[in-house]
């Protein structure tokens, strides 16, 4: 009889102390978890996501951990798990929040490109500040009746398009510009300038090379 309850109280000590110990051990493994998301660079996403696919495995563990009720350990695990689930919301929204940020400068990059090929030359040579919509209408009809006057007679240019018509003629890289903005709108095709190749000025083109 005293052998049996003796065999029964070694049993339970016996099995208080393997969940105390496997108790630690996933606290032990909670914790250094937890200091290697304190050490990640957090500017970096793919430090974020290497932790994040690290501590998967720990979600797992996680459902389970509910069997460690009774261990003196518990109680700290349970806090430690609080802290694991914050630190992985945190890694999340930062993780997204430098996609959105890598997101918006691709896009800023791509627009900031393809205006300073467009503007760039007008900027260096002529140093005229890009027009704003409401005022395109009128520098082309103060361009369109300066051009005849600015381009001299010897400079008179033969370039042709596609249909066979004279192509129009800028006298400077500025003014084509300015109209090669505006018309791309109405039409909704890029325009491209280039010298003409008489040296007479600047012509608008379509050709993407």
């Amino acid at each position: 009889m005293f052998s049996f309850i003796k065999r029964f109280f070694e049993n339970r000590r016996n099995k208080a102390a393997e969940r105390d110990r496997l108790c630690r051990e996933l606290l032990q493994r909670l914790t250094k978890l937890l200091t290697d998301y304190i050490d990640v660079d957090k500017s970096n996403k793919d430090a974020l996501r290497k932790w994040l696919d690290d501590s998967e495995k720990m979600l797992a563990e996680q459902a389970d951990s509910v069997k460690y009720k009774k261990s003196s350990f518990y109680a700290h695990l349970k806090q430690q798990w609080k802290t694991f689930d914050a630190f992985r919301a945190q890694a999340s929204e930062s993780i997204r929040a430098i996609s959105i940020k890598e997101w918006r400068k691709r896009v800023d990059s791509e627009h900031v490109s393809m205006m300073l090929k467009q503007w760039s030359s007008e900027q260096k040579s002529q140093k005229i500040k890009a027009s704003k919509s409401k005022n395109l209408d009128r520098k082309i009809g103060k361009l369109a009746s300066q051009s005849a006057e600015s381009l001299s007679a010897e400079n008179t240019c033969s370039c042709c398009g596609k249909d066979g018509r004279k192509k129009m003629l800028y006298s400077t890289e500025g003014e084509a510009l300015i109209v090669a903005e505006y018309r791309s709108k109405e039409i909704g095709i890029p325009l491209h300038v280039y010298p003409c190749p008489n040296g007479c000025g600047f012509h608008l083109t379509s050709n993407q090379d």
